[in-house]
């Protein structure tokens, strides 16, 4: 149990901004096998304690690299990058005024009375809104590549801001048509 491994040696992916959720999933689950705390249920406690942490050590690995946005931040952080989105400035004016469009547009989408229209509305913003955070993960794939980190920075900033409006859009589908 070695809880100084990096998350992609744990669960043995390449460290890359794509990673093979596949590959990912299925090293997760042999180590989980491995090392689940039920396993140690016989053992001295402190070998049960061990094996609980390095269980949370492992489920914590996989929930990061499972993740665009945490998986971005873990890898900025493994080249002495941390990043606090909080303190991140972004100063691209078309990308703040696309976030007040798509919420306006999300507002008016739960006004509309015609349910067929709200729910087309609805797929046509989560589609664009998808797009956006496929175009920056490709951003943060190349410019971690290039090793520019404020850059990479920034569109961890964005990504963050696009994920947390792809949850919303989720929350007024189950609203609407639930």
């Amino acid at each position: 149990m070695n809880f100084t491994q990096n998350y992609f040696d744990l669960l043995n992916v390449p460290l890359h901004f794509y990673v093979d959720k596949n590959r990912l999933s299925t090293h997760y689950r042999d180590l989980q096998k491995q090392f689940h705390p039920d396993k140690s249920a016989s053992k001295p406690a402190s070998e049960q304690r061990m094996a609980v942490q390095f269980s949370g050590y492992i489920n914590t690995a996989y929930e990061t690299l499972s993740s665009p946005v945490y998986r971005a931040e873990y890898m900025l952080s493994c080249e002495g990058e941390a990043i606090d989105v909080q303190s991140v400035t972004i100063s691209d004016g078309q990308f703040l005024f696309l976030q007040m469009e798509w919420r306006e547009l999300l507002g008016d989408i739960l006004a509309l009375d015609d349910h067929g229209q709200a729910e087309n509305k609805l797929e046509e913003l989560h589609q664009t809104v998808k797009q956006t955070f496929g175009t920056l993960e490709s951003s943060f794939d190349q410019q971690y590549t290039q090793r520019c980190f404020v850059d990479a920075k920034v569109t961890v900033a964005k990504m963050q801001f696009v994920e947390k409006m792809l949850k919303e859009i989720d929350a007024v589908e189950s609203t609407l048509f639930d």
